[in-house]
């Protein structure tokens, strides 16, 4: 302190002076720890912001001694069809309307972070052309008019004629014909899906799930349509959401807004059928994510505890984003990640007439956490032993020389052996037979640069 400073202070009362000093003092220590920690405010801050947020069984000592909660349940019949009145008689307020059709983009301010959620769906879902999807609580549309946009079939879904009347207007205004022959709207009858069972690949729910009345019902119908390795996908509000500015508007037009409790929702599924769920990191608050250059520098050399993981846990419980899989398996071929395998052939070389039948046996491994299935119960999806005719010169003469099936669904690191039965060229001639492993209606693993097995063949003409 220099002498201006201390003269300062001996003109205070005596009293006053202290508290003076330890204002400094307190003052220059917090500056000292914001440049030798950088951060460690925003690390403080995190507790005091979670508040009600910290729900006992996400505690870490509390959480030992709380027991989870049970799982949803619907409510009484008479109830429930109050409720799915509310929500239909909500969408015919005709001073809205164009506020729904410019869906998401009527929320300026959030239309951003929708949209980031929901691409974080798709990216864990990675639905691909062709899958069956639909997507349950739609309301006007604009989610399932971007399903349909990645060539999947889409059913879009809710229990408001009038926010699908909607729906089909701004559909048939935004997409090409050959994209809106793939996308269809059926009312929500309030009880049963109007879809066969196991006809679906996906189900999407996406800011919608909070809403339904008959929680147990609807998840039991879920896992009814899904196909044998059909996912559930959801993005939600979670806890803290009831209590927003905007719920408690919709709740005076009759709209059920509650908050989704993750390890409740998760106790649900599982009570209706469905075997694991996996939850997506989502991203935090554009204030939490972004950090000046001299914090980010540090948090990138190691010091990870520049951003709190009591904010992470935030952005879970508040915007769980999840998928729940009917079958046993995490990844599998009808949605694979990746796709490699080990091939070895109980032959090098093969000498045969033209025309003859040949079998070749090859031992095959699956090299990747993508579970090779046998039968995925449609046209894709489902993985066979192939293989290419190439002339002496690696000419490809047969892209498709034949095929074998597994004898089982092939998890990471297992092996099989396999037979393939061929037939020879009817030219005499000196030919290689290529094998690789391929996904049916999806690709050939050496497209995705797994490793190929060769095996000549001296054809020579027959008697």
């Amino acid at each position: 302190m220099g002498l201006e400073g201390a003269t300062a202070t001996r003109t205070l009362p005596r009293r006053i002076a202290p508290c003076y000093l330890g204002a400094r003092i307190l003052a220059e220590l917090k500056r000292t720890l914001s440049k030798l920690l950088p951060g460690v405010k925003t690390y403080l801050v995190a507790w005091s912001r979670l508040g009600k947020l910290r729900l006992p069984h996400f505690r870490p000592v509390r959480g030992l001694m709380t027991p989870p909660p049970g799982p949803l349940v619907d409510r009484p019949t008479p109830e429930t069809d109050s409720i799915n009145v509310s929500s239909e008689k909500y969408f015919e307020q005709p001073e809205l309307r164009e506020f729904w059709r410019n869906r998401p983009f009527s929320h300026p301010d959030s239309v951003g972070k929708t949209l980031e959620r929901f691409g974080h769906l798709l990216s864990t879902l990675r639905i691909q052309p062709g899958d069956r999807v639909l997507d349950f609580g739609c309301g006007t549309g604009w989610t399932s008019i971007m399903l349909a946009r990645t060539g999947a079939e889409v059913i879009g879904m809710d229990i408001a004629p009038a926010a699908l009347q909607i729906a089909r207007e701004v559909a048939d205004r935004e997409l090409t014909p050959e994209t809106r022959a793939r996308l269809e709207f059926r009312t929500y009858s309030g009880n049963q899906l109007d879809v066969a069972d196991g006809e679906l690949d996906f189900v999407v729910v996406f800011d919608a799930f909070h809403h339904f009345p008959n929680p147990m019902t609807i998840l039991k119908e879920f896992h009814r349509v899904l196909s044998p390795q059909g996912r559930f996908g959801f993005a939600e509000p979670g806890v803290g959401h009831a209590e927003s500015e905007i719920s408690r508007a919709e709740t005076e037009h009759g709209i059920l807004e509650e908050d989704l409790d993750l390890e409740q929702f998760y106790r649900t599924a599982m009570t209706a059928g469905f075997e694991g769920l996996e939850l997506a990191i989502p991203a935090l608050e554009p204030e939490i994510l972004t950090l000046p250059m001299d914090r980010m520098r540090m948090f990138l050399r190691g010091m990870s505890w520049l951003v709190p993981q009591d904010f992470l846990r935030k952005a879970i419980l508040t915007g769980p984003i999840g998928v729940f899989r009917k079958g046993s398996y995490v990844v599998t071929s009808v949605n694979p990640r990746t796709l490699a395998a080990e091939i070895t052939p109980s032959v090098s070389r093969v000498t045969a007439k033209t025309g003859e039948a040949i079998r070749i046996s090859a031992r095959v491994r699956n090299h990747t956490e993508t579970v090779w299935l046998k039968d995925s119960g449609r046209d894709r999806g489902f993985v066979c032993l192939g293989a290419h005719l190439l002339s002496g010169e690696r000419t490809v003469l047969n892209p498709d020389y034949g095929r074998a099936m597994l004898p089982r669904d092939v998890g990471q690191g297992d092996v099989v052996n396999i037979e393939i039965d061929l037939t020879a060229p009817d030219e005499p001639g000196s030919y290689t037979i290529e094998l690789d492993m391929v996904n049916e209606g999806m690709c050939w693993f050496g497209q995705q640069g797994s490793a190929v097995a060769a095996v000549s063949l001296n054809v020579n003409r027959g008697g």
